[in-house]
């Protein structure tokens, strides 16, 4: 194929079903995962301003059973991107001869490392407190999981504004190609 043609899809290897049920499952996640950042980041936010270190500690001690749990959905979510979504999107960004798309999605992982470093400050913090409450300040523990949670929000609209129209591409060229039959 030269660089004048129209690439073609392969009806095979990218369903059209397959593809809209992936952009869709990528929106019903990543709503989810964004409305449980939220509610973390406001519950450690009102631990960073309690004033009294009992209800902190309690507080911190089940927003880190959260942030456990947040941390395994958020990897199986990743699993998927990685393994599944995004070799797809690179690869057809390749074959239709654009700008890489590679940079973004190592930018987008960069993200996701830096999250999970806060992630671990606040999970090593909580265990320390646990171990020894005057160990530091329990807002210093509440403030590593603020701001994983917000390099998260970040990181996944980022991740929205790349994939999303990405993806919608892939549709539209699609539904042309399968005019042209």
């Amino acid at each position: 194929m030269n660089m004048y043609q129209k690439p073609r899809v392969e009806m095979t290897k990218a369903p059209m079903t397959a593809i809209s049920e992936g952009l869709e499952r990528l929106k019903q996640e990543h709503g989810e995962l964004k409305q449980v950042l939220m509610e973390m980041e406001k519950q450690a936010k009102q631990v960073e301003s309690a004033p009294e270190r009992f209800g902190a500690l309690q507080s911190l001690l089940n927003l880190r059973l959260w942030a456990l749990a947040f941390r395994e959905e958020l990897e199986r979510h990743s699993n998927w991107e990685e393994l599944e979504l995004f070799p797809f999107l690179t690869s057809y960004i390749e074959r239709k001869m654009s700008p890489s798309i590679l940079p973004s999605f190592w930018s987008l992982e960069k993200d996701h490392e830096l999250a999970d470093e806060h992630m671990q400050a606040f999970l090593r913090s909580v265990h320390l407190l646990k171990a020894n409450p005057e160990a530091m300040g329990y807002n210093q523990a509440a403030a590593y999981l603020i701001q994983a949670c917000h390099i998260l929000q970040e990181h996944l609209a980022k991740e929205e504004q790349l994939v999303f129209p990405l993806t919608q591409q892939v549709l539209d060229d699609i539904n042309g190609a399968a005019a042209n039959l």
